[in-house]
């Protein structure tokens, strides 16, 4: 039978990998297709994938960071340890990129004139690329400090 923490780990995992895998989805295959394929719709389309995509992508980072913490307390993990820091870390940086990208950049392209929506675009998967990297990061910490 399954206990409360296994859910918790399952929580945790499926939460992280379910935010990483939507965000290397969407700026590898998604986005460019997009450019390709749309022509003048491009910023559309974007737009309307960023607006459904937001919420559920924050509920993952909420997820995580609630479940990991938690993982983390009931095991006994120092939060002074360098490990875990290192996680936390890599887990804010995340965050951080994560909302510069979307409540600073992102409702700039909605007021953009045409010509200035490639630049932001471009300066947002860049936001987001580096946001999946921490995130890509926070995971192969997690396995070489256990």
């Amino acid at each position: 039978m399954i206990n409360f923490w296994q859910i918790i780990v399952l929580v945790h995992v499926f939460s992280m990998l379910s935010w990483l895998g939507a965000m290397y989805f969407n700026l590898v295959l998604l986005f460019p297709m997009y450019r390709s394929r749309a022509g003048n719709g491009y910023a559309e389309l974007m737009q309307a994938q960023g607006t459904r995509a937001a919420p559920l992508l924050y509920a993952l980072i909420f997820l995580t960071m609630v479940s990991g913490t938690a993982l983390a307390l009931h095991q006994g993990i120092n939060l002074n340890s360098t490990s875990f820091m290192l996680k936390m870390g890599t887990w804010v940086g995340m965050l951080a990129m994560h909302l510069y990208g979307s409540f600073v950049i992102w409702p700039r392209v909605f007021f953009a004139l045409d010509s200035e929506k490639g630049a932001l675009f471009f300066r947002y998967k860049i936001s987001m690329l580096i946001s999946a990297t921490l995130g890509s990061c926070a995971v192969i910490f997690s396995y070489l400090t256990k």
